[in-house]
């Protein structure tokens, strides 16, 4: 005899409840270690990190506090890869790769050159110059205007290691291969551009013979990207994230 066919209840679609996302408060509570009182802010002092209880009067420190209220802010703020940045780790090594911004010469020459040359054939024209000038003007505003093109796919290159950083430019476009010591770079920390409108500096400070020089590493189009290289290099390197007075950004 066949066993009967046993019917299933088809699956039915739940509605779960939305979850509110929720991120923590980076706040902290001063409690006076003698009585137990919560002390008010007008009793702090966050410059000196003291605090007085308005309770029984005793003054103490409150140290790690605001030093955990610092860290709880960094870890908070950490930025994240943005596009454009690529990051790579090869045994232990660090390579970031970025677009290159286009060399003001390159840039200079993709845009007066091709003027410069159609202004050549007036005189040309008129018998006071050869013909080979604006010809010339012409070879040499195509050479910008293609070196230009190629730029979307030129790209800067910065490795770290446990011994040394170095910045790669691939092609060069007049850029020389700098390299520095990882035991003696001290921070890490941006300016304004005044050479591309829009761009951030990335700047380092290394300590020299003669004291700490501040060194130009790299040109970024945006404060965003600027900021995560500051932070993956400076992780990599062990290096304390400190406010320098040259940085403007």
């Amino acid at each position: 005899m066949k066993e009967p066919i046993k019917q299933y209840k088809p699956a039915e679609k739940l509605e779960l409840p939305k979850i509110k996302k929720e991120f923590p408060k980076v706040f902290r509570k001063v409690t006076c270690p003698s009585c137990s009182q919560d002390v008010g802010a007008d009793h702090i002092n966050l410059e000196k990190s003291l605090a007085k209880c308005g309770s029984c009067a005793v003054i103490f420190s409150i140290e790690e506090e605001v030093a955990s209220l610092k860290l709880q802010e960094k870890v908070k703020q950490e930025i994240f890869r943005p596009e454009g940045v690529d990051l790579f780790y090869y045994k232990g090594d660090m390579e970031i790769a970025l677009p290159q911004p286009i060399h003001w010469i390159d840039m200079s020459g993709a845009l007066f050159l091709p003027i410069i040359a159609l202004f050549s054939f007036l005189p040309y024209s008129s018998g006071s110059i050869p013909v080979f000038i604006p010809l010339l003007l012409m070879a040499s505003a195509l050479f910008f205007i293609y070196r230009a093109i190629k730029y979307r796919k030129a790209k800067t290159y910065i490795d770290v290691t446990e011994r040394s950083l170095t910045i790669k430019h691939r092609p060069s476009n007049f850029k020389k291969d700098i390299a520095f010591s990882a035991e003696d770079i001290d921070q890490i920390y941006l300016k304004h551009s005044h050479i591309h409108s829009g761009y951030f500096v990335l700047n380092m400070i290394v300590n020299g013979p003669k004291g700490q020089q501040h060194q130009e590493l790299v040109h970024v189009s945006s404060i965003s990207k600027a900021k995560y290289l500051e932070q993956e290099i400076e992780k990599y390197l062990g290096i304390e994230d400190r406010k320098v007075p040259e940085a403007t950004a």
